[in-house]
């Protein structure tokens, strides 16, 4: 789901939200009371119908006006309130779900479906028994059982699991990964994360509307989540900057090794990086910083030395390092496609690495690319900007995108050079989060900067650079 908005009495319940669920995922969607959760999804079960937006499902764009109409394509709603009626018997319930079942489905097929299906979710009781006398439990695995039986795709589970008991809650975790298992993908949505946390893969937090964060599974931690709800700051425990030791790290990921380069901008230049570390370089002459990224992006020739990547030697003649060696950089200068908008800037750069390897990316999959990238880096107080917009002339801005370039094209390991050059306090905060970010995605990262006050605030390890050379590592304080 793409730009969702819904608009009730003049008062929009959902602004420009943006949601994506897999084959085989189970999904959160969390936040306040009236924070336009269940208005968000239900655009896509028929509900709540959008005002506006786009839904894809699979490869096709839909438009969904009815529950009825989202059943059809696979898409089921389970509230706390059963829709299950109570005087019907269990073989009543699913004798009338026939009508969902689809043309082709003879009606002895269908007995035997919901019949074995039932069994699967082991509903042992009578299908004599009337529905009155089934606990909450009970009721919503009938109606898993109706979707199942319709060869459902995704079902949408509203505030049920904290209603369910504890033991209800274990035998449900059991049973949603036996159905993503089957290729069925799930949305869980609470007001509260605690009590579907151990269920998901992803999480979505809405707040007043708007879709203010995507987590994965490692970053769900519970006072962050709590602050991104409330909209109060986050204060972490510990810093946000992962330290890594010499002795942690896995293994080199680059290497300088003498190198020289055909201009003498660098003087035997040696260095390595770690993987997943971030590596500041202070470049006391700024001439030199920047001949590291004209080495790497082939515009200077080396004249004696190596630089090795993933220990194999790298070469500059090529005309795309990330299909190869997963390089990127940053320069200091951003190159902007001024005729394209935000979102195709970012897919042109996903799309190149295809054009090297051969690979072709499914539109949806350059969607959810662009969609979780702007979710990421473009929702920064003062930087909120949407895929479909062109991009503002500002600094920080541009810097973002080419930051997200770099990791739509599947970048291991980003140079940058001079990051925060002409940015005001403001910007150079707001891209350190950028950098921290990216740091959490296990990217290497090179900062080559002037600016050392910016290094200390990120960087694992910081050298210096001086006249074309490395002379001394800097002991970093703010470690």
């Amino acid at each position: 789901m793409e730009d969702i908005c819904r608009t009730e009495s003049s008062i929009e319940a959902v602004q420009n939200a943006n949601f994506h669920v897999f084959s085989h995922e189970i999904v959160g969607l969390v936040g306040k009371n009236h924070a336009g959760k269940s208005t968000l999804m239900g655009a896509v079960t028929g509900e709540y119908p959008c005002t506006s937006g786009k839904i894809w499902i699979g490869e096709k764009e839909k438009k969904i006006f009815s529950i009825e109409q989202a059943r059809k394509e696979g898409v089921f709603l389970i509230k706390d309130e059963s829709s299950l009626i109570s005087g019907f018997t269990i073989e009543d319930t699913m004798k009338l779900n026939f009508a969902f079942a689809g043309k082709e489905v003879k009606y002895s097929q269908y007995v035997k479906k919901y019949k074995n299906t039932l069994r699967l979710l082991e509903v042992s009781e009578d299908n004599a028994t009337c529905i009155r006398n089934l606990n909450f439990h009970k009721r919503v695995l009938i109606e898993i059982a109706q979707a199942l039986v319709c060869d459902a795709k995704l079902l949408v589970l509203d505030n049920v699991v904290s209603i369910l008991s504890n033991t209800a809650r274990q035998e449900m975790h059991a049973l949603f990964r036996l159905l993503t298992h089957q290729g069925i993908s799930l949305v869980l949505i609470e007001s509260q994360e605690d009590v579907i946390q151990d269920f998901l893969d992803r999480l979505y937090i809405m707040r007043r509307g708007c879709v203010v964060a995507e987590l994965s599974k490692k970053e769900m931690e519970h006072e962050l989540i709590m602050s991104l709800i409330e909209g109060a700051a986050f204060v972490p425990r510990e810093s946000s900057l992962h330290i890594q030791s010499r002795d942690e790290a896995h293994h080199k990921i680059m290497e300088f090794e003498q190198v020289c380069t055909d201009d003498g901008v660098t003087q035997h230049l040696t260095f390595f990086a770690y993987r997943g570390e971030t590596l500041g370089i202070w470049n006391k002459n700024r001439h030199s910083g920047k001949a590291i990224t004209d080495v790497l992006e082939g515009k200077t020739r080396m004249k004696s030395g190596r630089i090795s990547v993933n220990g194999e030697l790298y070469k500059n003649t090529l005309p795309n390092r990330v299909g190869k060696y997963e390089l990127a950089t940053v320069p200091e200068k951003d190159e902007m496609f001024s005729n394209m908008n935000l979102g195709e800037n970012i897919s042109l750069a996903a799309l190149r690495k295809n054009a090297y390897l051969g690979v072709v990316k499914k539109e949806w999959e350059l969607r959810y690319i662009v969609q979780k990238l702007c979710s990421q880096y473009f929702s920064d107080r003062g930087c909120r900007l949407f895929p479909n917009q062109r991009i503002p002339e500002g600094i920080l801005a541009k810097k973002k995108v080419s930051l997200c370039r770099a990791i739509a094209s599947g970048a291991k390991i980003i140079v940058y050079n001079n990051p925060c050059l002409k940015m005001d306090v403001r910007e150079r905060e707001v891209f350190i989060q950028d950098i921290l970010r990216t740091q959490k995605e296990e990217i290497t990262q090179v900062i080559i900067s002037s600016q050392l006050d910016t290094l200390y605030s990120v960087c694992n390890r910081i050298l210096q650079l001086d006249e074309g050379r490395i002379v001394k590592e800097i002991e970093n304080n703010y470690i």
